[in-house]
């Protein structure tokens, strides 16, 4: 619910919001504030990054590049998923489910 009201508040995309509320929901509550402060220092660190990547110009290898011409634009948005799944398996090693699938 609080995935889909970020959807809605136009906060996150609904890939995003999907991604995130699976995941939780995968862990549990036990892994939950873990993967979602991980997912907040990583999503925070790629948006700084791409903010100074978006401050200069497109470097002219990448120029033919659909998908860095698109990443480099200011219009579009930070593509949180990739700081979603790196927190995911951060986490991961850490979860019933993992203890689970290992045997542990």
């Amino acid at each position: 619910m609080i995935c889909f009201g970020m959807f809605a508040a136009g906060w996150i995309g609904g890939g995003d919001a999907k991604l995130a509320a699976v995941t939780a929901l995968w862990f549990g509550f036990e892994q939950l504030m873990p993967y979602l402060t991980l997912a907040a220092i990583g999503g925070g660190v790629l948006t700084f990054a791409l903010l100074k990547l978006r401050s200069g110009p497109l470097p002219q290898v990448a120029t033919g590049w659909s998908w860095a011409r698109r990443l480099h634009s200011p219009k579009e948005g930070v593509p949180y998923g990739i700081a979603l799944a790196f927190a995911a398996l951060l986490v991961l090693p850490d979860s019933a489910l993992w203890r689970a699938a290992m045997g542990l």
